[in-house]
């Protein structure tokens, strides 16, 4: 992965991280506006979430490989 998309990919999984943070603790009032779209985030998370332990997992291997 190119530097670039990896800053891109790290901006995303920390956006969609504080918000489900603040989903559960709520530290934040969140608008009306982005509380519509719920569902959507939280399946995105879900994703990412997924994506990161399979990124992780890869790393751990490649280190036992060397």
């Amino acid at each position: 992965m190119r530097k670039g998309n990896k800053l891109i990919f790290f901006l995303i999984n920390t956006i969609i991280g504080l918000y489900l943070v603040n989903y559960t603790v709520q530290f934040m009032k969140i608008s009306e506006v982005i509380s519509k779209f719920d569902p959507w985030i939280i399946s995105i998370g879900g994703v990412l979430i997924i994506i990161g332990g399979i990124n992780y997992f890869r790393v751990q291997s490649k280190r036992l490989d060397v």
